[in-house]
């Protein structure tokens, strides 16, 4: 019995061992293999989202110039900001004629980290339709270009230019043009205007504006431009037109500046150098050598009113004046001056191009009108005023001269006059 149970115990301990290395070991292997699987696929998966989520991708959608029929060709420009690789495999194009459009890619768009690039979309965008483009990725990630509803008569972004310190003598052109393929621009003063490679905008003399006060300070001169702009590379000129002294228009590109529209509106700032005003202001008078008849009815000595009206007008290259006045002054010949009304006149505030018309009485008697009847009556006209902006005096900034005759007529009914 002793004999049989020792034969008993090795065979239970081979049987044992033979369960272990048959089952046991390959059972915790293959967990262990599974595991190691395991942890490699939630690795790689870990790795995919973390490189999922930190993928970056801008997406533009813009036009170049349109054809004869207002068609134009689209662009997709893309622009890589992260540090991963990113593959571009399929993108589409909602048309609001033609619905969603698939476009079909042979081979990925790979874009390195900061790599940018443009693509040429086989696809034509009519006047009156509008797309928004959407890409896809090798991760799975989805990028919509913030130009939603594309549209030829609607470039979606603003281009601003501000021109400060202009000449008050001067008109100036903002043109701007586009400096590749792709980038198409329109006035923003435009509606429903096709976009096209350049556009300009002309600003006036800035004088033409009213120039407040504020704190005692007067603002520089300034004027402004818009315009509309599709996604691309541009450039901004700023050119000085003039009016030399022989009449002839002058067109001088003072400056400019290259810039890029890519995710919303852009401002340039120009600041040329300031010139002085051609201040001019002219009178016109009525006419010269104006008759006025002054009846004799009593035995005193005759009276009569001299009416002198006038226009006076600022021209349309000087800067505003403020407290115009003008004033005459006069010489009489066997005349006597009774008074002068108004003594003078005061404008308060003059713009360019502005005309202000009045009148001077003067009141005259003829103390001789028995044996030398008549005379005359010189008068000067001046206009002088402050510059609002510059805060030049204007002293004598117009003069007019003019002579007016005065004639007695008689009880007789004779008209009687001394004309030297």
């Amino acid at each position: 019995m002793s004999k049989n149970r020792g034969v008993s115990t090795v065979v239970g301990a081979a049987i044992f061992v033979a369960i272990v290395f048959t089952i046991v070991f390959p059972l915790m292997l293959y967990i262990n293999t599974l595991y190691d699987l395991y942890m490699r696929e939630a690795s790689n998966r870990l790795s995919y989202e973390v490189e999922r989520f930190n993928e970056k991708l801008e997406v533009h959608a813009s036009t170049s110039r349109p054809d004869a029929l207002g068609r134009a060709p689209v662009y997709v420009i893309f622009h890589n900001p992260s540090q991963l690789e990113v593959k571009v495999v399929a993108f589409y194009i909602e048309s609001k004629h033609r619905g969603v459009l698939p476009i079909e890619l042979s081979n990925a768009i790979v874009l390195a980290p900061g790599a940018s690039i443009s693509y040429h979309v086989p696809f034509t965008i009519d006047p009156d339709d509008e797309i928004t483009v959407k890409a896809v990725t090798a991760r799975g990630r989805g990028y919509t270009a913030p130009e939603n509803r594309l549209s030829v008569r609607h470039p979606p972004y603003m281009l601003f230019v501000a021109v400060e310190n202009m000449s008050l003598r001067s008109w100036y052109r903002v043109r701007v043009e586009s400096n590749g393929v792709i980038g198409c621009v329109s006035p923003g003063v435009s509606l429903n205007q096709i976009c096209q490679e350049n556009a300009e905008y002309t600003i006036a003399p800035p004088a033409i504006l009213r120039l407040f006060k504020a704190t005692n300070q007067k603002p520089a001169p300034i004027g402004y431009a818009f315009f509309h702009a599709m996604p691309g590379s541009y450039t901004v000129y700023l050119i000085e037109v003039t009016v030399d002294d022989d009449g002839n228009v002058l067109q001088q590109t003072i400056d400019h500046v290259a810039l890029n529209v890519t995710d919303g509106n852009v401002q340039v700032f120009f600041r040329p150098e300031f010139k002085e005003p051609l201040t001019m202001m002219t009178i016109l008078l009525a006419s010269n050598d104006t008759v006025t008849l002054m009846a004799n009815r009593t035995s005193t000595p005759p009276k009569g009113d001299v009416v002198v009206p006038f226009v006076v007008s600022l021209g349309n290259m000087s800067e505003p004046l403020e407290n115009v006045k003008v004033n005459i002054s006069y010489a009489f010949h066997n005349l006597s001056i009774v008074s002068v009304s108004p003594s003078s006149h005061v404008i308060h505030y003059m713009l360019p191009t502005e005309s202000y018309s009045g009148s001077f009485i003067i009141r005259v008697s003829d103390p001789d009108w028995l044996s030398h009847p008549g005379g005359w009556v010189n008068y000067t006209i001046t206009v002088s005023g402050t510059g609002s902006y510059t805060g030049n005096r204007y002293d004598d900034l117009a003069i007019a001269k003019g002579r007016n005759y005065v004639c007695i007529v008689g009880s007789s009914g004779t008209t009687r006059c001394n004309v030297g």
